[in-house]
């Protein structure tokens, strides 16, 4: 925690943000950040798609997967360079894909689950950042100890 504290207000971001680590502070901190962007993406497309559409709870699950997909192929693409640099447990880089997806379409099973619930006692707009927020934890763990652990840079 001292390092990344140090690295920002030093405001050194090469280090905080691309340069190799070890330390899981900093990575969890980049996951965050790369996750923040992540959450734009799936939030403007779950605002856009849902928008337009009744308050049902087919359009709002409708527009929440739209969200994800969107969410998790720049998750993906960002965390790959950022985050969990090293090598996956997989053999290829569609493998790897693949299995940071099946981890997602679980988490994105949980949105829309946590989703359907929260709209019954918060506005949705609300309700999917709170949401997305319990699924981030969710997804990091899952995707450090199933994919990434014990891999080498």
């Amino acid at each position: 925690m001292k390092e990344l504290l140090e690295l920002c207000f030093k405001f050194k971001f090469r280090e905080l943000f691309y340069s190799p680590t070890e330390n899981e502070f900093i990575k969890f901190f980049r996951y965050c950040f790369i996750g923040g962007i992540a959450f734009v993406v799936d939030y403007g497309v779950f605002a856009a798609v849902s928008f337009p559409l009744p308050d049902t709870s087919l359009s709002i699950a409708f527009a929440t997967v739209m969200g994800f997909i969107f969410g998790l192929i720049t998750n993906f693409a960002l965390s790959k360079l950022v985050v969990f640099t090293q090598k996956a447990k997989t053999n290829s880089t569609a493998a790897e894909f693949l299995a940071y997806a099946v981890i997602g379409v679980v988490g994105c099973g949980l949105t829309v689950i946590l989703m359907l619930i929260a709209v019954k006692f918060i506005n949705k707009y609300i309700a999917k950042a709170v949401v997305q927020i319990i699924v981030l934890f969710y997804n990091y763990i899952t995707r450090k100890i199933l994919l990434y652990s014990g891999g080498k840079d």
